[in-house]
């Protein structure tokens, strides 16, 4: 019988052992809760980065093509006659190439502020932004087109 009672260093159980499961639990605790919020604001993180990439490469190759076709006419327009009067909407179109077609642009310069636009959606503003630059570089080309024929000059230079 005394082989039963008799027990190891292992086995016996204290208040100690007691508080130091306690704190053991505690740290784990926190080290856990500390992942999870790591983890949720890299989460985060990550979505946003992806998002404003894809705007971003959308909003570059839409810029450059807009601002390639725009470089164009404006190129044209400083080669032909220095005497040649565009109209108003055209001359402010060409004025304003180092800006590009910008509808955004557009928008805050009727004094409106852009916070009115703040809650339009991504896809909102990407589909006015083409309307937008399809409609100034379809005005250049109805402009300059008659003046290219004239001179016998072929271009293709709408988008």
């Amino acid at each position: 019988m005394e082989d039963v009672i008799k027990t190891t260093e292992h086995d016996s159980y204290s208040v100690e052992d007691d508080d130091s499961l306690h704190i053991a639990s505690k740290c784990w605790e926190r080290m856990t809760n500390a992942a999870v919020k790591t983890g949720y604001r890299e989460g985060i993180q990550d979505g946003v980065d992806s998002v404003l990439q894809e705007g971003f490469d959308i909003g570059y190759k839409d810029g450059f093509k807009t601002a390639f076709t725009l470089g164009k006419y404006k190129s044209l327009a400083t080669s032909l006659s220095p005497t040649l009067k565009h109209p108003a909407d055209v001359a402010t179109a060409l004025d304003k190439t180092r800006r590009g077609a910008c509808w955004i642009c557009s928008v805050e310069s009727q004094n409106k502020t852009f916070n009115t636009y703040e809650n339009i959606q991504f896809s909102e503003i990407l589909n006015n932004q083409r309307i937008y630059s399809a409609a100034v570089i379809n005005r250049l080309h109805e402009y300059f087109e008659p003046i290219l024929n004239e001179s016998g000059i072929g271009t293709n230079l709408t988008l």
